[in-house]
């Protein structure tokens, strides 16, 4: 009967299978994991300098809602000098991370019924976070396109009821970044349905290359909500920092749900945040590409069919030819293999596993090798 009495959409969305696969993982002794996007680097010392000085003179008192003065103008000024834009301290927000970002976004856009489009494979939690904002998760496979976002799959997803299109580049789990063909679809979608865009840009600063990007256009100005974090870019997953920026109807409403959810992020993090842009992130950049070449040329070694990503830490190669699904791939993997990975089906898809490339190399190469000596135990 209380199950009955509970939020129906909550109990009908099962915790994170990411997590659920770590804590299996840790069960089975001898077990390597490489399953989180957890960077083996630590913060800062800067940035965990100044959270300890901040806290020890007494900063445990509530701060502005949306963030301190000097940390609005400091992500404005980042966001602008990146992509040539143009918002105001007053059209950001400093959240709990960029999670907390991506549910005051769609508290702000959504009404009961309103559909979210979201390309997969996708992060785990956008359905979650969708359907507990009363709107309906819309998936659009990207697969068979090479993770692209074509104007013929966009269209077909498209409906009266489409309010907005949630997509990552980078991508997690593949890593791909959309060029601009399919920023091109996603622009084009949206001013002719009215529809809003809401870029995950957490691993934006982790790219191996060109980054297009829709930031900067005018034309999307009121219906673009950019969404990041320090999270990934400094090794700060733990210190729970994010940051948002949208044109100022929006942000006000935004701001409204973050005061509402949260309050504020606590002060002492955030004055430890302050500089954090001026602080160096292309050597951690380096190591994970570094990672990123070491497992791709691992896996082509293997036979596996893998597209080198584009950024991000995460590689995502098929494993389509062994005739089971991922979910089961994986589960044997762990058992008889022991390694730990995530299969498609935690992101929406199929046919595939997430390797994170985060961890250091040391790990990898021990966790390549038990891969290789499953897959050639398949094989035989």
């Amino acid at each position: 009967m209380m199950q009955e009495l509970l939020n129906r959409r909550l109990c009908a969305n099962p915790p994170s299978g990411i997590r659920r696969i770590g804590q299996t993982a840790r069960t089975i002794p001898g077990c390597l994991a490489l399953t989180i996007g957890e960077p083996d680097f630590d913060a800062p010392l800067p940035v965990r300098s100044r959270i300890a000085e901040a806290i020890l003179a007494g900063e445990t008192h509530y701060p502005p809602n949306a963030g301190y003065p000097e940390l609005l103008e400091q992500v404005a000024a980042h966001i602008n000098g990146r992509f040539h834009a143009d918002y105001a301290p007053e059209e950001t927000v400093v959240t709990v991370g960029s999670t907390e970002a991506l549910a005051c976004a769609l508290m702000a856009i959504l009404n009961p019924g309103d559909e979210v489009i979201v390309p997969v494979p996708a992060f785990g939690l956008y359905r979650p976070q969708i359907e507990l904002c009363g709107g309906v998760y819309v998936p659009m496979e990207t697969t068979p396109d090479g993770f692209a976002i074509t104007r013929e799959n966009l269209s077909a997803h498209i409906t009266p009821r489409t309010r907005a299109i949630l997509f990552a580049s980078p991508n997690n789990p593949t890593g791909a970044v959309l060029g601009e063909d399919s920023l091109s679809a996603l622009r084009e979608a949206a001013l002719e349905h009215d529809l809003f865009l809401i870029a995950d840009s957490v691993y934006d600063r982790i790219v191996y290359g060109e980054l297009p990007t829709l930031m900067g256009d005018s034309a999307l100005r009121d219906r673009l909500i950019y969404v990041s974090a320090l999270s990934k870019t400094y090794a700060m997953t733990g210190v729970r920092v994010g940051f948002a920026a949208a044109d100022a109807p929006v942000m006000a409403q935004m701001r409204k749900a973050h005061s509402f959810l949260v309050v504020s992020v606590p002060g002492c993090v955030q004055r430890g945040c302050e500089g954090v842009f001026d602080l160096p992130a292309e050597e951690m950049r380096a190591q994970y590409e570094r990672r990123r070449d070491y497992v791709y040329h691992r896996l082509r070694g293997m036979g596996l069919d893998v597209t080198l990503p584009g950024g991000a830490f995460y590689i995502y190669p098929s494993v389509e030819r062994f005739s089971m699904s991922a979910e089961t791939f994986c589960d044997r993997l762990m058992h008889e293999g022991k390694l730990a990975l995530i299969p498609a089906e935690c992101f929406g898809s199929t046919g595939h596993v997430r390797i994170s490339t985060c961890y250091a190399m040391a790990q990898l190469e021990e966790g390549m090798d038990r891969l290789e000596a499953f897959v050639r135990a398949l094989e035989a």
